[in-house]
């Protein structure tokens, strides 16, 4: 009970002071992750330890549960300290299905999940953003979870994606973390030049050639509304869905959107090392990881983020930035 208490206290919407987080809450999530790590680690442990004795090894289950819980340790240490700092930049390649010449080779940057907070602060965002402004894009877009809890960290997150830039501007969509007060979060971004999309869409314009970007706004709160984002659409322009939560993708597939940027799940952010992408607390509990999914001529793509909620730490899904080149979808012969 009282783990249990100081566990929610840590994850608390409350500012506190960075050397308390550095030396006492990390260190506190590290010994419950390392022990959470060292159970699943008895499983194989346990068989191997049967095996042995079976053989006539005289090997004590007490010396199988240390070198569970060291593994267990050093997993931990490694995901806090390491995995989690160790930003990627993914690149990929998707065709749309009708996107226009001019639009061949267009660069969209995605951050998603920052989850600023006391584990995540102001510092480590900015260098988010610099990383992202280093990949030349035409547009950048954020999917939601921009805060771990609460409305203390706001104008941090604003200070952050301010610092954002892309030819095209900077667009945003809010997540179920992002809800405490979702009207002053939106104020907040407005305030620092960045474009909150809430059930809407906007035109992208190369010349004469259009593509259109519609931002759906969050389900936790019962404000998505898919249908009035779509609506009143141009024909035979492609369009481009933000939608913090990947499960939208059928729905908006049948709306004809050609791409849907998601994010959400933190590609598992805890998963079994050597196949974190395949076996992940996401797709052990019946969601898509991170990865680019397909449904006729329409893709999804499903970013493992950056931040992290719950333990500050990731094993096995390493945070990352989504850098996505437009091309027109090739007809087949």
């Amino acid at each position: 009970m009282l783990v249990s208490v100081r566990l929610q206290t840590l994850g608390g919407a409350r500012r506190r002071p960075a050397w308390l987080t550095r030396c006492i809450d990390e260190p506190v999530f590290v010994q419950w992750a390392a022990a959470a790590l060292g159970l699943f680690a008895m499983i194989p442990g346990a068989a191997l330890w049967a095996l042995l004795r079976g053989a006539g090894y005289p090997i004590a289950l007490t010396d199988v549960a240390l070198a569970a819980f060291a593994a267990g340790l050093a997993l931990a240490l490694w995901g806090t300290f390491v995995t989690r700092r160790r930003v990627t930049v993914r690149h990929l390649s998707v065709e749309l299905e009708g996107l226009p010449d001019a639009f061949d080779g267009y660069r969209i940057v995605q951050l998603t999940d920052l989850h600023i907070g006391n584990f995540d602060r102001v510092a480590q965002g900015l260098s988010w953003s610099r990383l992202a402004n280093t990949l030349d894009a035409d547009l950048t877009v954020v999917t939601g979870d921009l805060v771990t809890t609460g409305t203390s960290f706001y104008a941090d997150v604003a200070q952050v994606l301010g610092e954002l830039a892309a030819r095209d501007g900077v667009f945003v969509i809010l997540g179920n973390h992002d809800q405490w007060d979702g009207d002053a979060f939106r104020r907040v971004l407005t305030e620092h030049r960045l474009r909150v999309l809430a059930n809407e869409w906007v035109e992208l314009r190369r010349g004469d050639a259009r593509l259109l970007l519609a931002g759906l706004d969050d389900p936790y709160v019962g404000r998505a509304d898919l249908d009035r984002t779509l609506a009143g659409r141009p024909d035979a322009v492609p369009t481009i869905l933000l939608s913090h939560y990947p499960d939208y993708f059928e729905r908006a597939t049948e709306h004809g959107v050609a791409l849907v940027l998601a994010g959400h799940t933190h590609g598992g952010q805890i998963g079994l090392p050597l196949f974190a992408d395949r076996i992940n607390i996401a797709t052990l509990t019946g969601q898509r990881g991170r990865g680019l999914f397909r449904q006729g001529s329409a893709s999804l793509y499903v970013s493992s983020g950056l931040g992290t909620t719950g333990p500050p730490l990731r094993v096995g899904v390493a945070p990352e930035i989504a850098c996505i080149t437009l091309r027109p979808l090739a007809k087949s012969a």
